[in-house]
């Protein structure tokens, strides 16, 4: 059995590191804004920020682009699910599953990816101009948010629309003689209500602390605030200024954050093993569904596909070649980066492996000592962006370690709510008849975890490393904010070759990146189907 000292010391470590990793550097970096070098504390920092005129539009901004994003996506991702319940067609769970490609998609594949397809030399801009609209400006900003969180708001609303109980829609069903709108009103709405509201307030989250997007598709006058972190601390070399608009961003953030946690927690998810129910709709409605699921689809993947093909055409000469391929593999040194070219490569890898291995050992510790905790880090993680961790990171243990082990922290920090999320459903799932037999014969305290929880835990742990090689993979704003020559990514290269307006070699690393990111979830969609 385990004693309140074991459970009191696995609560101590895990206080330690998430104070070590993350309280502690965040804590430090926010202080700066109420700290004035000539007279110590001060609020004047808050003050200068706030009465920007562009922080105040960027503020304004930040806040119509999630809300508008937002509505978007639990709308598009409404139908969607709703269109792959009632359609029911082999295969529809591996169709859902892949929808994690485009959602774990890294920001500068998508970046590009759109720049491919609706930049001023996009391949559908090319048929129609007007598509320029969703290549650059505030709608750009808007259709990428949008092409990330479809999948994020499909996934929760249809965990809650067949977890109803199959005998409550066949009851109902009944009783209003197949009266589809009677359904939703009395049964289906009240049920999805909650994944819709919790859907939307995750998506703002996403969407108010979005940084390579605006960055790279809305430009200066289109900047959310955490842009203008960047800004203020790279280009304007004002730690206590952009400390300011961090702090401002967290505020914000909490109050969002605390309404989530409230939602969510009434959401309803589908046990294992459900009875999947039906619902009888004219065959034109489903032929309309069919129309709109096939959209939904062109407009998910396009973006990625015509990464492949900039690859290889250079928009700007109006030729085909392997130009963008010599130079990202060519190992000499490259300007625009700075280093010889293969270093990208190997740092990339060094991180995500790193990170992975990291992540799974701190994942395992929080799991071990409860759900408490796990929410507790979700929810600290949550409510603080990338950058502002980032800038904290630097700001605690910039003068002491090295960029290469700050990065490696911001990426592990990235990819815990979800390698912990999927251990924690994992642990949950073993059999409480199997922990009492190993209890019996003599398994507790950690020989429990180690010779029956954790192996019988595979399953989950593959996945989870999966998810952390992934989200590592793909990290664009910590890194590019912590980044020096040396530590270049795939992902910095993309942002760099895309702004020296080199095509064909920001297409060919993006289509690197995506092989490797989308390989990984598609070989594993089937075990993360139960996941979503």
């Amino acid at each position: 059995m385990i004693t309140s000292l074991q459970v009191r010391s696995r609560y101590l470590l895990i206080l330690v590191l998430i104070t070590v990793m993350l309280y502690y550097p965040v804590l430090l970096g926010l202080c700066d804004a109420f700290i004035s070098e000539e007279r110590g504390f001060t609020l004047s920092n808050i003050q200068y920020i706030l009465s920007r005129k562009s922080i105040q539009y960027a503020i304004k901004f930040t806040f119509v682009q999630a809300f508008t994003s937002s509505i978007l996506s639990v709308l598009f991702g409404l139908i969607a699910a709703f269109s792959l319940l009632i359609l029911g067609f082999r295969g529809a769970n591996i169709y859902r599953a892949l929808t994690i490609i485009p959602f774990m998609a890294p920001p500068m594949v998508v970046v590009m990816g759109f720049t491919a397809l609706y930049g001023s030399r996009g391949i559908l801009t090319s048929i129609y101009p007007g598509f320029i609209v969703f290549g650059e400006g505030f709608w750009a900003v808007i259709a990428a948010h949008v092409f990330y969180n479809i999948p994020l708001s499909l996934n929760m609303v249809y965990a809650a629309l067949v977890s109803i109980p199959k005998n409550l829609i066949d009851s109902i069903t009944m009783f209003s003689r197949g009266r589809l709108f009677f359904i939703f009103r009395k049964i289906i709405i009240p049920y999805i209500l909650p994944a819709l509201f919790s859907s939307f307030i995750l998506t703002f989250i996403y969407c108010f602390t979005s940084f390579a997007i605006p960055l790279s598709l809305g430009g200066v006058k289109y900047s959310t605030l955490e842009v203008y972190i960047y800004y203020y601390y790279k280009i304007f070399i004002d730690k206590h200024k952009a400390a300011a608009i961090a702090f401002t961003q967290y505020l914000f953030l909490l109050a969002f954050v605390a309404l989530f946690i409230v939602l969510h927690g009434k959401t309803f998810t589908a046990p294992i093993g459900y009875r999947h129910y039906r619902l009888r709709v004219s065959k034109k409605f489903k032929i309309l569904l069919g129309i709109y699921l096939t959209v939904i689809t062109f407009y998910l993947y396009s973006p990625l596909l015509s990464i492949a093909y900039y690859s290889f055409y250079n928009p700007l000469a109006k030729t085909y070649g392997l130009e963008g391929f010599f130079r990202i593999f060519n190992i000499a040194y490259d300007q625009a980066l700075g280093i010889p070219t293969h270093f990208i490569y190997v740092n990339t890898f060094y991180y995500a492996f790193m990170v992975a291995l990291l992540s799974m050992v701190i994942s395992t510790i929080i799991v071990v000592s409860g759900s408490k905790i796990t929410d507790i880090l979700y929810v600290s993680i949550l409510a603080i962006s990338p950058l502002t961790i980032a800038l904290g990171l630097v700001r605690a243990y910039g003068s002491i370690l090295p960029n290469y082990m700050l990065i490696i922290i911001a990426h592990t920090l990235a990819s815990l709510p979800l390698t912990t999320r999927v251990l924690r459903l994992g642990f949950s799932r073993i059999s409480r008849n199997i922990i009492d037999a190993a209890k019996v014969l003599g398994c507790k305290g950690a020989s429990l975890y180690l010779r029956v929880l954790i192996p019988l835990s595979k399953p989950s742990y593959l996945v989870a490393i999966s998810l952390a090689l992934v989200v590592s993979l793909g990290e664009f704003s910590s890194t590019f904010f912590i980044h020096v020559p040396e530590t270049t990514t795939l992902g910095v290269a993309i942002y760099k070759y895309r702004a020296l307006r080199d095509w064909q070699a920001s297409a060919a690393s993006a289509l690197i990146l995506l092989i490797l990111t989308g390989s990984i979830l598609a070989l594993l969609s089937r075990k993360m189907e139960r996941w979503l």
